[in-house]
C-alpha cells in the first residue's frame, strides 16, 4: 500500500491561495456556474467549500483543533466531486488531498464511516446482512450466468442490491450482443466507499480478497456498470499494488457494439428529450464522456439536450465521497438541484452511467416532486431492443 507522506500532504494543502473560486466562480469557457455543489445547497459557511475545509484540515493536523467528530465534520461533508480541482489555479489536487486527510485522520470518531466499513468487511456490501442477496437479480434475466469466464461482469453493490434493473438490463444487452460473460458467485464490494472515507487499511484487505476471486474466475476482461467501481478497480487498485485484467465501463464496451449495428434499436417515443448526467467518477482522469452519449443518440428519435454544466464541469449528484451516508438530507438537496437543471432544459428524462447517481437523483426528484424519469443508459438501451 502507498504510504501517505504527511509532510508532502501538508505542503500540498498549503498551496491553497485562499482565492475562493472553488466556492462559486463562473468560468464561461468551461461552463462553470457555481463550482461547489455542497456550498450551493448548504448554509454557505466557509467550511462548506474547499477553502474552508483545507483550513480545518491544517488545524487538525497541527493540533490547533482538537480531533473530535464535531471539529472534523467539514472533512466529511464533501462529495469529492473534483470541481474544485478542475478550476483550482494552484498546482495541487484539493479533492485528492482531502481524501488523504481522511485517511490520516482515521482515528477521529465517525460512526457512519465505521459502520459502513464494518458491514463491508463482514457482509461484502454496505447494505444488507445477507450477502447472498447480491446475486438475486440473476434469477430475473431468464438465462443461466456462469461464475467463471473470460469476460466478467462486476455488478457492484448498488446495481445488484438497490437498482437490480441496471444489472438485469446489462445482462440482457450483453446476451443480445452475443457476448458470453460471467458473474462472480460471491462478489465482494470493490471498497470504493472505504477508500473515499479514509479506511485504506480495511480497503486493502478487502481488495486482496476480491482480486483473488477475480483471478479464480479466469477473467481476462472486466465490465462494470458503476462509476465508483470503475474508478476503484481501474485507478485505485494498481496504487494498492493489485493488477487486474482490462477493466472497462460497460458503455465503453457497448459503444463499439452500437457503432457496429450489432443490436436492432427501436424508438422509445418520437421527440423524447433526454439529458445526460456525467458521474464524477467517470470524469477527470477517466474522461468517459462521449461513449454514453453516443449510445443514447443511437436510439432512434431521441433528442439529446445538455444541461448548463456538463462533462468535466458537471455538477455532482450529491451521492459521492460518503456524503449520502454521512448527511443524506444535504445529499438529496444537491440531487434536487441537479434535477432542476435537467428540468430547465425541458428534459423528459435524465440518463446516467452510475447506479449510485441514479439512486440519489431519484431521491432528489422525489424531494422536488418532479415527474422527470431517471434511468441508467443500459436501461434505455435494453428498453430499445425489447
Amino acid at each position: 500500500m502507498t504510504k501517505i507522506d504527511l509532510d508532502e500532504l501538508v505542503e500540498n494543502l498549503m498551496q491553497c491561495r485562499r482565492c475562493g473560486i472553488c466556492r462559486d466562480a463562473v468560468y464561461e469557457d468551461k461552463g462553470f456556474d457555481g463550482v461547489c455543489p455542497v456550498w450551493k445547497s448548504s448554509a454557505g459557511f466557509e467550511t462548506n467549500f474547499m477553502r474552508g475545509r483545507i483550513q480545518v484540515a491544517l488545524a487538525l493536523l497541527d493540533g490547533t483543533l482538537e480531533k473530535t467528530a464535531e471539529n472534523a465534520e467539514a472533512l466529511f461533508t464533501c462529495t469529492l466531486c473534483g470541481n474544485c480541482t478542475e478550476i483550482c489555479a494552484a498546482e495541487f489536487d484539493p479533492a485528492e488531498c482531502l481524501e488523504k486527510v481522511r485517511a490520516v485522520m482515521r482515528d477521529i470518531p465517525n460512526e457512519v464511516r465505521d459502520t459502513i466499513t464494518e458491514r463491508v468487511m463482514h457482509y461484502d456490501n454496505p447494505y444488507d446482512d445477507n450477502k447472498h442477496l447480491k446475486r438475486d437479480w440473476v434469477k430475473e434475466v431468464g438465462f443461466e450466468i456462469p461464475a467463471k469466464g473470460e469476460i466478467l461482469y462486476f455488478t457492484g453493490c448498488t446495481s445488484s442490491m438497490r437498482l437490480p434493473n441496471v444489472a438485469v438490463s446489462t445482462a440482457r444487452i450483453l446476451k443480445a450482443a452475443h457476448i458470453d460473460f460471467a458473474v462472480l458467485e460471491n462478489e465482494s464490494c470493490c471498497g470504493s466507499v472505504m477508500l473515499r472515507t479514509g479506511m485504506t487499511v480495511e480497503a486493502e484487505r478487502n481488495a486482496r480478497k476480491l482480486v483473488e476471486s477475480i483471478r479464480s474466475s479466469g477473467a481476462k476482461k472486466i465490465l462494470v456498470t458503476c462509476a465508483g467501481c470503475l474508478k476503484t478497480l481501474r485507478e485505485d487498485y494498481p496504487k494498492l499494488g493489485f493488477n487486474l485484467p482490462e477493466t472497462l465501463h460497460v458503455t465503453e464496451e457497448l459503444q463499439a457494439i452500437v457503432r457496429g449495428r450489432k443490436l436492432k434499436l427501436n424508438s422509445l417515443g418520437k421527440g423524447l428529450r433526454i439529458t445526460y448526467h456525467d458521474p464524477c467518477h467517470l470524469s477527470g482522469k477517466l474522461s468517459i464522456y462521449d461513449e454514453p452519449r453516443e449510445i443514447i443518440m443511437a436510439i432512434p428519435e431521441i433528442e439529446l439536450v445538455e444541461m448548463q454544466t456538463t462533462r468535466e464541469t458537471a455538477m455532482c449528484c450529491g451521492a459521492g465521497g460518503g456524503l449520502r451516508s454521512y448527511d443524506p438530507e444535504l445529499s438529496k438537496k444537491i440531487a434536487a438541484d441537479r434535477v432542476r437543471s435537467a428540468e430547465h432544459v425541458k428534459a423528459d428524462m435524465i440518463a446516467t452511467s452510475c447506479p449510485f447517481c441514479e439512486h440519489n437523483l431519484k431521491a432528489g426528484a422525489e424531494l422536488t416532486r418532479s415527474t422527470i424519469r431517471i434511468v441508467d443508459v443500459v436501461e434505455l438501451l435494453a428498453e430499445s431492443i425489447e
